[in-house]
């Protein structure tokens, strides 16, 4: 199945969609999946094309689903990627998207893209492949009902943007520009978090332009905690590569999930 966006005629958008709720008559309904109030992806291409090529499995669980879960790769993609450029063009080409049965009480699913960039010459230049594979424990509720397949697909697709923009970002940077076409030529790997259908994504920080080492001031003998994102929704967790001239302070790893800065009341030893 093929599937083509050309520059100028904007992405396919999808409603966006509420809690589930019954249609009347007992039936339980699902909003289709959604990422338009995600952050686009601006591509120096003049035309995006979505191919379909992941195989049927008979025992797949994949059409029970509110959302199957290569439909909602296609939903991502023509939300997500963006066509900004004057020549050349993207494959996005869907591998594999599945759910299957995995015991009496658990569901597994993975999804497997691939994004390809040629130039005006229709010439290979670069590409990007992005796996994700989730499995789903349900206890005692039947994982095959509708409601849980709908769960592990919204998973796997907050993984998934996650990964094909991480990977986007680092390996195909110099193919990226903003929403005017302009490149990024500075840009680079930043933060975002992905919240509720319908808000706003929080602002990733401005970067600063770099301070010259003569107005450097002198370096304080005191350790400086480092802020790092958290939580399952931080689409690129951030560290800090920093050099620092204090002398080293004995503190104990905090468990993990848990950062703990250091008492400001405390005095560092040197």
């Amino acid at each position: 199945m093929r599937i083509r966006y050309w520059t100028g005629l904007g992405a396919l958008a999808l409603s966006l969609g509420v809690a589930a709720c019954s249609d009347g008559n007992g039936n339980q309904t699902f909003p289709p999946l959604d990422y338009s109030y995600l952050s686009q992806i601006h591509l120096n291409v003049a035309s995006i094309d979505v191919q379909d090529e992941a195989p049927a499995a008979p025992d797949s669980l994949s059409a029970k689903a509110p959302t199957a879960p290569d439909e909602a790769l296609k939903a991502m993609a023509s939300q997500r990627l963006i066509a900004s450029g004057s020549s050349g063009k993207a494959d996005f080409i869907i591998k594999q998207a599945y759910l299957n049965r995995a015991g009496d009480n658990a569901v597994t699913g993975a999804m497997d893209v691939q994004l390809n960039i040629a130039d005006a010459g229709n010439q290979h230049t670069g590409f990007v492949h992005a796996r994700i594979t989730r499995k789903l424990d349900t206890g005692d509720r039947d994982p095959t009902s509708r409601k849980e397949l709908y769960a592990l697909t919204s998973q796997m697709m907050q993984d998934m943007n996650v990964e094909l923009e991480f990977q986007i970002r680092k390996k195909l940077m110099s193919w990226m520009t903003d929403a005017t076409g302009t490149p990024l030529v500075n840009g680079g790997i930043q933060q975002q978090t992905l919240g509720a259908p319908g808000t706003e994504p929080v602002p990733a920080p401005t970067a600063t332009a770099p301070t010259t080492p003569s107005a450097l001031a002198a370096p304080e003998k005191t350790a400086t905690p480092v802020a790092a994102a958290s939580g399952p929704d931080a689409i690129f967790p951030t560290g800090a590569d920093s050099e620092t001239t204090a002398a080293p302070v004995t503190q104990h790893s905090p468990q993990p999930g848990t950062l703990q800065l250091p008492s400001t009341t405390g005095t560092a030893t040197h």
